[in-house]
């Protein structure tokens, strides 16, 4: 263990910097409500003024409004914008900075392309850190991930994955399958393992903790679970803490904004930090702040991505502010009743559950799809709903996500296709972006 820590920590660092920003997050925990309220509005400030010198469309968004220099004035930004715009949105400085393109499918459904670079993969990485702390877990502590991607589970046998596990202490359990062995399997894994926090998608470990419970199944007790990537019901989160015998932490991002909120010991709600993410509920009809403790859409601005700055983000998730203050002592803001990602397992015809994010996925990066909504109707048929901005997909592109769907499905599933206009959104007000009519 304390080879791994000797080892990683230097690697971290030489690697943008992440325990440097890990010191400079940790250090924030004690500041009063009056210096975060200081040092937030600093960075909020000099992240606009790199848009407007840098960032071709925010320099025209301000120009159109002369009362811009208020954050509210500027008009919010959707996904499509990122789509429509994805050029106009890149730094003028770009070339300078070290960046990647990143991509997602978004909890509403609608793929997105957009960049980052390391100076944001660094305070990313950092309150990462931070987050785990809370969780009992320190750097090179043994850590479960019941996950989707390592890389998207594409790179996960290579000599510099296998590697880098070895200095994280990280043990991957794929979540995007898990028939009946796959569960008895992860739940050898943790027994194994015996890692200090399991860090899981909230659907993946639910399915785990009422396998274990089912058949009365042991299973090492972490110090605590750590759920994200789905709305953590009441009942989810009793299921969890009973299996497990240990505090279940409720994280809150996604690949645009990062880790951005987290549960502490206390569970009073989900702190985030507004020196890295400066966040509005808004009212999702007329786009005015709600009152406080009014459930409204969750909109960001990220203060660490200055190749490509994300201003009044609508991410598409609702929830409210926690006007409390939290016995941990930090006085970081509260998020609650944070609801997103409502998904569906689905379900294999010889019965295996499959996680959908593997077909979320066949998704990614084809840029005439709009928006999308994947339907199992039948353990033997799923439903591709795809708005496009095309009149004619291309046939390949949907000769490649049946492939895919039926690698993950079954090659015996039959992959239909329909392009309606719009997708309806459900009565919550979020798009089901997959949805399974079959009964598990």
């Amino acid at each position: 263990m304390a080879l791994r820590k000797y080892l990683w920590k230097p690697i971290l660092n030489y690697r943008h910097s992440v325990i440097d920003r890990y010191t400079t997050i940790e250090s924030w925990e004690s500041l009063s409500e009056e210096e975060i309220a200081a040092l937030s509005t600093r960075r909020l400030q000099s992240l606009l003024d790199h848009a407007y010198e840098n960032v071709p469309y925010y320099r025209e968004a301000f120009d159109a409004r002369p009362a811009a220099t208020n954050l509210t004035e500027l008009p919010v930004l959707e996904k499509g914008d990122l789509q429509q715009n994805f050029e106009g949105l890149k730094s003028n400085d770009l070339p300078s900075r070290d960046w990647y393109k990143n991509a997602t499918s978004g909890s509403t459904g609608q793929p997105t392309t957009f960049v980052q670079d390391s100076h944001y993969a660094s305070f990313r990485d950092g309150l990462k850190l931070v987050f785990d702390e809370w969780g009992g877990r320190d750097i090179s502590d043994p850590k479960v991930k019941v996950w989707g991607a390592q890389d998207d589970l594409s790179t996960g046998t290579s000599v510099r994955t296998k590697v880098g596990n070895w200095l994280r202490n990280l043990t991957w359990i794929n979540a995007y399958s898990m028939s009946e062995d796959d569960l008895r399997r992860a739940g050898r894994v943790i027994n194994d393992e015996k890692p200090v926090t399991v860090h899981a998608y909230v659907e993946a470990v639910t399915n785990l903790a009422s396998f274990l419970e089912d058949h009365d199944l042991s299973v090492h007790s972490p110090a605590s679970v750590m759920t994200t990537a789905g709305t953590l019901r009441p009942e989810m989160r009793a299921q969890i803490e009973r299996v497990f015998d240990c505090p279940v932490h409720n994280r809150y991002g996604s690949r645009e904004l990062g880790t951005v909120a987290s549960e502490c010991r206390y569970g009073t709600g989900l702190h985030y930090c507004p020196m890295l993410h400066h966040i509005e509920i808004l009212d999702p009809t007329t786009l005015e702040p709600v009152e406080p403790g009014e459930t409204g859409e969750i909109v960001v601005t990220l203060l660490t991505n200055y190749s490509m700055p994300l201003i009044r983000y609508r991410i598409g998730d609702v929830g409210s502010f926690r006007k409390v203050q939290c016995d941990c002592g930090c006085r970081w803001p509260l998020l609650s009743n944070v609801q997103g990602r409502v998904t569906d397992h689905f379900v294999t015809p010889d019965g295996t559950l499959v996680y959908p994010g593997a077909l979320r996925k066949a998704l990614y990066h084809y840029d005439w799809i709009d928006r999308f909504q994947i339907h199992q109707t039948s353990t033997e048929t799923v439903v591709f709903r795809l708005v496009s901005k095309q009149h004619s997909p291309p046939e390949s592109d949907l000769e490649a996500i049946s492939s895919r769907a039926k690698n993950v499905l079954g090659t015996d599933v039959t992959v239909e296709f329909d392009f309606p206009d719009e997708i309806e959104r459900a009565d919550s007000g979020k798009y089901r972006y997959t949805i399974s009519d079959v009964s598990v």
